[in-house]
């Protein structure tokens, strides 16, 4: 045993046995005790430091002193805190139960049909890392200031946001208490054999800070907040990432829970094998998440209306929000539930992207609860209307000959005229609204909505990397946010930004198999109509340095040749392994990690020449743009070394039906795609500013934000056709033409 060794023992025994203590503590919190210990341990914690050294009166020494915890969310979590500034106390033990993997991304107690109520068994000596104990944790260590504590802590809340978890840690997020312990965890009450350590007193009459808090709650009753500033919002960027992620997943069993059948079919695919059929048994166990009971009205309005929420477009987003408020009004008629299900559809769907089949269709739907309608015909007209305007812009607009499109152009930065001769006019600035505004422009649209056209930019949202907090305000990032003409003008003090009043085009993208990608092969989404043009997006991997990275694209896509969408393989094609690796997603605040870096630019076909000369994103590098490509377009099916191609494992081809097309070569467009993690607690979010199309013409990224062994395998290569992976790799893709 070293000296260093024998010396932490010594320090751990005499903290387990309070010898030779030279401070009292008089805790008064939730509980009230006294603990035997040692001023130069516990300095170790910055709040111990400031007592003991800042020159307060508890720096002069005295044997005894008092702290009273306010805070209604710290527990005797806090005795492990000390134990750790001894260099001991038990082993932390997070249960695999609520660690979601890439091979069971919802936990597994998914599909919440055999889950057993006892409770998991924790290792003899072990904490059990309960969710109430990690977020009393957390808080206890941020009160103390130990910030190696507050690390472990985070780490295990974000590793372990999952179906039973989420709302638990979203309401600590949102600043509500941690509340009483659960029974069904038969957590302890003092932390595992440091049962003895307190000297607890019984109090006939509740303390002052008993008394306070007993006040707090009633005559306040929901006003008493707890946040923890940054940290919080992580927490709540996590639980809200996953939300948009999964929540649809589980709506289609919370519906079945409540016998309502499958109203809606689940928003995604998964893995086809024997082995996952949902079994016609109990769901009683599945979280209430949409159901009353889990979300609030206002998160769900967010939810439904944001433009990360997974559904495959603006029907399946109807429809879902439909499934949302019957199931919610089985219950009972709640008036301010009915008001903000009257805005979230007028407001948070974007009719004008529907066929005219579909809103005849929706035009005679009604609730059978209520026999009302989900959304009035006034919006619906306004909303073809609205299309009505933009077809006119597209197809008033005379094309540019062939021969003009074709010639050697400077490249298109953004707002240069060579951009603005691709533009439709639908844009406006800043300084464009205030001026109106200022002169009392009667034609200027005053209410909006309007919509940022957003600029080049990237970033992590629920990531340690991340350097954009967001907060409660904007529901942790998730809002859509619609913007008056006046809003407009306080939102951008510069006068520099564009906005559009016609509301972007949102899809969602799956794609299988990432990680098995050979270089330069793709994997697209289904194709969309967007304006007058088709659309997809694309993943590919690129080797950089020795390193693999994965790029994800948005294409437009030219009508004779539309690929596949990618689709999950089926049991003929795939060999299931318990052996193939499969990695738990770790939390990222402790430890090294690559930096957030990537590179966007454009991709062109193969009859052009591949350039060196790359477009880096001005939030890494010098904006510059570059009209050759970054890598040329390949062939959209996998080597014959995977045993299979590409197109045997997608859905067959649709064309999407086409109103009418954009003549034009060359349209211009914005863009937004966000690419949630395995697990879905995190998410890369990917902006363009407007950048120039033409037919066959990509533009994206290609970020080490996606080089992750969740979708590419970076460590020891597998055998082909060796997978144990049931994820895909999602994305949403927002677009605007202007």
């Amino acid at each position: 045993m070293s000296a260093a060794d024998s010396i932490q023992r010594h320090l751990y025994s005499g903290f387990v046995h309070g010898r030779v203590h030279d401070i009292v503590l008089n805790v008064r919190a939730s509980w009230h005790a006294t603990y035997k210990l040692h001023r130069l341990v516990l300095i170790q914690a910055g709040f111990f430091d400031s007592l003991f050294t800042a020159g307060f009166a508890e720096s002069n020494a005295p044997k005894e002193i008092e702290i009273i915890f306010d805070d209604l969310n710290i527990t005797r979590a806090g005795e492990f805190c000390i134990a750790r500034l001894y260099g001991g106390g038990p082993p932390l033990h997070i249960f695999p139960s609520l660690v979601p993997s890439t091979s069971l991304p919802l936990t597994s107690a998914f599909p919440f049909t055999n889950v057993d109520p006892n409770p998991p068994p924790t290792p003899s000596g072990h904490q059990p890392g309960t969710p109430r104990f990690l977020l009393s944790l957390l808080a206890t260590s941020v009160y103390l200031s130990i910030p190696t504590l507050t690390a472990t802590a985070l780490s295990a809340i974000l590793r372990t946001v999952g179906p039973y978890t989420v709302l638990q840690y979203l309401d600590f997020a949102l600043g509500k208490p941690i509340g009483v312990a659960n029974s069904n965890w038969n957590e302890p009450e003092a932390a595992v054999g440091l049962e003895n350590i307190a000297q607890l007193i019984p109090d006939n009459a509740p303390s002052d800070a008993s008394l306070r808090s007993v006040e707090s709650d009633e005559t306040h009753h929901g006003e008493k907040q707890f946040h923890y500033g940054a940290i919080s919002d992580k927490i709540g960027e996590a639980c809200a990432c996953w939300l948009a992620r999964w929540a649809p997943d589980i709506l289609a069993l919370e519906e079945r829970k409540a016998g309502m059948g499958d109203v809606i079919a689940t928003m995604t695919r998964r893995r086809p094998t024997s082995s996952q059929p949902l079994p016609p048994s109990d769901y009683s166990a599945v979280p209430a998440i949409w159901d009353r009971g889990g979300l609030n009205v206002a998160w769900v309005c967010a939810l439904v209306s944001a433009d990360t929420l997974f559904v495959r477009g603006e029907r399946e987003r109807y429809d879902f929000a439909r499934a949302v408020v019957e199931l919610r009004r089985r219950h009972g008629i709640l008036p301010e539930e009915e008001d903000a299900w009257k805005t979230l559809f007028e407001q948070g769907i974007h009719y004008c992207h529907l066929s005219m089949e579909d809103v005849i269709d929706l035009s005679k739907d009604s609730s059978p609860t209520t026999k009302q309608p989900f959304v009035s015909i006034a919006v619906l007209q306004a909303s073809h209307w609205q299309n009505s305007l933009l077809r006119q812009h597209i197809t008033a607009r005379p094309a540019t000959p062939a021969s003009v499109e074709t010639r050697p152009a400077p490249a298109p930065t953004c707002g240069s005229p060579v951009q603005r001769d691709k533009e439709l006019g639908v844009s406006q600035t800043t300084a464009e609204i205030r001026a109106r505004l200022a002169t009392g422009d009667a034609s200027l649209n005053q209410s909006g909505p309007y919509y940022l056209v957003p600029s080049d930019s990237s970033q992590r949202i629920a990531s340690s990397l991340s350097r954009v907090s967001v907060g409660e305000a904007n529901f942790f990032g998730i809002q859509t946010r619609r913007y008056t003409a006046q809003a407009c003008v306080d939102a951008d003090p510069t006068g520099t930004a564009r906005w559009t009043l016609h509301p972007p085009f949102r899809f969602s993208a799956e794609f299988w198999d990432a990680e098995m990608l050979s270089e330069k092969a793709r994997l697209y989404s289904r194709t969309v109509w967007c304006g007058g043009s088709l659309f997809n997006a694309y993943v590919q991997v690129v080797h950089k340095k020795g390193s693999k990275q994965l790029g994800v694209y948005l294409h437009r896509q030219s009508t004779l040749d539309v690929p596949p969408a990618s689709a999950p393989r089926t049991d003929n094609s795939i060999t299931s392994s318990t052996t193939s690796g499969t990695r738990e997603r770790q939390g990222s605040l402790v430890g090294p990690r690559s930096p957030l870096t990537h590179m966007r630019g454009p991709s062109l076909p193969a009859i052009v020449q591949p350039s060196t000369s790359p477009h880096y994103s001005p939030s890494i590098h010098p904006p510059t743009r570059s009209t050759t490509p970054v890598s040329p377009s390949v062939s959209s099916s996998l080597p014959n070394s995977l045993g299979t191609s590409l197109t045997a494992h997608s859905v067959p081809i649709q064309v999407p039906a086409s109103p009418y097309r954009d003549t034009r070569q060359s349209v211009s467009a914005y863009f937004t795609i966000s690419c949630a993690s395995a697990t879905g607690a995190s998410q890369t979010r990917f902006a363009s500013a407007p950048d120039v199309f033409t037919v066959s013409q990509s533009w994206g990224w290609k970020s080490s934000a996606l080089r992750t062994e969740e979708y590419i395998e970076v460590g020891e290569e597998q055998p082909r056709g060796i997978r144990g992976k049931e994820v895909s790799l999602r994305a949403c893709v927002i677009l605007g033409l202007v």
